[in-house]
């Protein structure tokens, strides 16, 4: 993608587009239909797109597991697109000549192979056309993306400025007035307990209590047995050998970047130099970690001898990836060119799952397949059963071999445990369970989840007596004035300070910048003290800590901590990514108004993952 992206990932992850480079090779164009309605799960304007395009890019990117995420990607995608279409903007041919050249899988010894380029096309079976448009819509993509990368900007003076002054240090000794010395002059009268206790009913309110039975219906309280015969489990893992098996190689690799920028020339030069360094490597192959210490440019993984552990399918670049499963252990690579640049590449070991953990592995996905059909057959049935028998769980759960479980006392508007859950909350608390000593309805719970309840136990709310929390509330007041007082204190000094009349015990010396934050400063203390004027050194200001304590702040001395400056200039340049991507966002929400945007996503056979 961009610098954007890489730098502020967090801000992007909502409006993050499918446009990764990867995607060019296997044809974008073929994702999006433009046939009737004949089961699309979107339409963007004119163009539809279906759940095979979802699996397309699920399938070809591992990384991507969540299918309502990779619909609203491919829908911003499509968005941008018919942006561009509506101005009728098109990439020259010099531009697309160019950008198909570049494409690592077409390349020789980095130079553009025509006969590559054809054998891709025939690969795939792609028409020359058909690759050319998906590349031109990748421009249009990069050219928009482009526009927002820089759309927020600053004058180099103005970040530098920036990041100096968040790079700013106070430095701070503290004088801490502890509230507990005003305990014994707080003494609360019953007017002041009886207010408290007034303004606080609900603290001293033991809320509506229920215990419950309940049965869960979900896939881990359903039984199953195998899904199929021998045969059909076979070929259920021919069919998905690669995914079953999970097979992991522990790969080491030297790096030479190529920056994204470089010319034939620089990509030739580097190349040449990593030629040699391939010959040095297969001529003392035991020594590969020490030459991947000595020139590799992946620093994280240089260090440790070029070792980047076990990964799977789907976890590399393809390139990469393609060659790291080909070799054997202790072979050596050729040089391996991807986007970021060449490798040289060393198998340390594979790993795979045993025949038998394959099988068992092949018998829970083609359960997991079933689950939702057997899942809807047995909710029929606790639909009827718990509906036609409401004074007890006992049929449904012998006919389903579900066990009755037991709640221990829950409190009605529980804000936390398994209780917590508002549909849970409304079935138990209902007059249908609690008055009529029914069992409740079905409450839906999510993934395939479905739980009934009937009462046990009720308790109605119930308020505690004034007289029985008097000395609960003496202590809440004692706490609460003594903390005004010594705030009050901490004031008549701060003010006594300033103006020269007092000399306190300050200890301790402590640095503090605008972003930083200890377990007695806060954030919050921290605006105190740099909000506090220094044209008068030292000056002073104060603060609550974390344990109620009131603490005077004597400021010694402002300076710049130039260790900083380089840290939050990476940091103003995230800023200025962020507000960028905020425009990004308000861009395409601008596009939805502009195109028409429909979901049928009851469509989606399953929310997180590829339909078989």
């Amino acid at each position: 993608m961009f610098n954007i992206v890489e730098k502020n990932q967090k801000a992007v992850k909502a409006i993050m587009i499918i446009v990764t480079a990867s995607f060019v090779f296997w044809g974008l164009g073929s994702y999006i239909g433009m046939s009737s309605d004949d089961g699309y799960v979107a339409k963007i304007g004119d163009q539809k797109i279906y759940e095979r395009n979802i699996d397309n890019v699920m399938q070809q990117n591992k990384q991507y597991t969540d299918k309502m995420q990779v619909l609203y990607n491919l829908i911003n995608r499509q968005l941008i697109l018919n942006n561009a279409h509506s101005y009728d903007l098109n990439p020259t041919t010099e531009q697309l000549q160019k950008e198909i050249a570049q494409i690592p899988a077409f390349q020789e010894s980095g130079i553009f192979s025509l006969d590559k380029y054809q054998e891709f096309l025939k690969n795939n079976n792609l028409s020359a056309s058909q690759f050319q448009n998906d590349v031109a819509e990748q421009i249009l993509i990069d050219q928009t993306l482009n526009v927002f990368k820089n759309s927020y900007f600053n004058s180099t003076s103005f970040n530098n400025n920036f990041a100096q002054l968040l790079s700013r240090e106070r430095n701070v000794s503290s004088y801490t007035i502890d509230p507990k010395q005003f305990y014994s002059q707080v003494k609360p009268t019953p007017q002041e307990v009886n207010n408290y206790y007034q303004q606080n009913i609900a603290k001293f309110t033991v809320p509506e209590q229920v215990k419950v039975s309940y049965i869960n219906l979900s896939p881990e309280t359903i039984n199953l047995s195998n899904p199929a015969s021998d045969s059909q489990i076979n070929q259920y893992i021919a069919n998905h050998r690669q995914e079953l098996a999970n097979v992991q190689v522990d790969v080491s690799h030297i790096l030479f970047m190529v920056p994204a920028n470089a010319d034939l020339a620089t990509k030739q030069k580097i190349a040449t130099q990593a030629s040699k360094i391939l010959a040095e490597v297969k001529a003392n192959p035991s020594k590969f970690a020490q030459y991947a210490k000595q020139y590799s440019q992946d620093t994280g993984s240089a260090t440790k001898g070029g070792n980047l552990g076990y990964f799977g399918h789907g976890a590399m670049v393809p390139e990469f990836e393609k060659v790291a499963f080909s070799l054997q252990p202790n072979q050596i690579s050729n040089l391996v060119e991807t986007k970021f640049g060449y490798h040289i590449l060393k198998l340390n070991a594979k790993k795979e799952a045993t025949p038998e953990q394959i099988h068992q592995a092949a018998i829970k996905a083609m359960q997991k397949q079933q689950m939702p059909a057997i899942i809807n057959k047995k909710l029929e049935l606790l639909n009827s059963l718990t509906y036609n028998k409401p004074d007890s769980l006992d049929p449904a759960a012998k006919a389903l071999g579900l066990t009755i479980q037991s709640s221990s006392w829950i409190n009605r508007n529980a804000v936390s445990g398994q209780f917590a859950n508002p549909k849970i909350q409304k079935a138990i608390f209902s007059d249908e369970v609690i008055k009529r000593h029914n069992n409740s309805e079905v409450v839906d719970l999510g993934n395939n989840s479905y739980s009934v309840y009937r009462i046990i136990s009720h308790n109605n709310a119930v308020v505690t007596p004034v007289a029985s929390v008097t000395n609960q509330i003496i202590d809440s007041l004692k706490q609460q004035q003594s903390v005004q007082l010594a705030n009050q204190k901490a004031q008549n000094t701060v003010m006594s300070l300033n103006q020269g009349k007092l000399n306190l015990n300050f200890v301790g010396s402590e640095n503090v910048n605008l972003l930083s934050q200890t377990a007695n400063i806060n954030g919050n203390t921290v605006k105190q003290i740099f909000s506090t004027p220094i044209s008068k050194l030292p000056a002073y200001t104060m603060a609550i800590n974390q344990q109620n304590q009131v603490v005077i702040y004597r400021i010694n001395k402002e300076l710049l901590n130039n260790d900083l400056v380089a840290q939050n200039k990476n940091l103003v340049t995230q800023y200025n990514a962020n507000n960028a991507m905020l425009d990004f966002g308000a861009y395409l929400t601008s596009l939805r108004s502009k195109f028409s945007v429909s979901y049928r996503t009851d469509r989606l056979t399953n929310k997180g993952q590829p339909a078989n």
